[in-house]
């Protein structure tokens, strides 16, 4: 799960004006009282594009479901979340949302979702990296190509051994996991394995603040079955 909060742009149109500014107490300042449309955005450009295209307020629900069918088909996708506060918990999912960890992990390991607790003090960040590992093992024993999450930071660098020194100083089993992802990532990758990053809001194995938790919630044998069906030559 990527952070959440993470808009860094609000853009706003009142009364003949518009602009774009770089927090919400700007942003708030300007419109509050006033007619105004106003949207908050990731980047600059997303902020720009919204105002240039008339400022509009979407169905996002319908936006939100357009975009949900144009995730990668067959992927195996992964997350780390703390939103129920029990400790940092990582899934591993299908594009429907049912759990994959048992493809990685001992089933006496997963809880009654198919969800994986970590041990007490592991970071969000660490879970990711962790979650990553295990969709990657996920994918190759179930045939998939493709494995997606929204951690820009376990995508672009920590699955690749990429771990600042400071970073690698301070934990040294996070390094450690570090370059045991990087030699999954690079048997994958061999094999023709494709990693993809995809909106945290989309993501169907998500277990943070984007969305409500859609994970199943029937015994893990059951889930195992379902995916079992699925299976090429299966």
């Amino acid at each position: 799960m990527a952070a959440a909060g993470k808009n860094h742009f609000y853009a706003y149109v009142m009364e003949g004006r518009q602009g774009i500014v770089k927090s919400w107490a700007e942003c708030e300042a300007k419109v509050r009282g006033k007619s105004a449309r106003y949207r908050g955005f990731v980047t600059f450009a997303e902020a720009k594009e919204w105002l240039a295209s008339g400022a509009k307020y979407e169905d996002k629900a319908a936006f939100k479901r357009e975009a949900a069918e144009k995730l990668p088909k067959g992927a195996v996708y992964f997350d780390a979340g703390t939103g129920r506060g029990v400790g940092t918990e990582i899934a591993v999912t299908d594009a429907e949302g049912i759990p994959l960890l048992h493809l990685a992990l001992p089933e006496k390991e997963l809880t009654e979702r198919g969800t994986h607790i970590l041990p007490e003090g592991k970071t969000n960040n660490f879970g990711e990296l962790f979650a990553c590992l295990c969709a990657l093992k996920a994918a190759m024993k179930s045939g998939s190509n493709k494995v997606c999450g929204d951690s820009e930071l376990v995508l672009k660098y920590w699955s690749k051994g990429h771990v600042a020194e400071k970073t690698r100083e301070k934990d040294r089993e996070l390094y450690s996991l570090a370059l045991k992802t990087a030699a999954e990532r690079s048997r994958f990758e061999a094999k023709g394995g494709r990693l993809i990053h995809v909106p945290g809001s989309l993501n169907p194995a998500d277990l943070g603040f984007h969305r409500d938790l859609r994970l199943p919630s029937f015994p893990v044998p059951f889930a195992a079955s379902v995916v079992d069906r699925k299976r090429p030559g299966g």
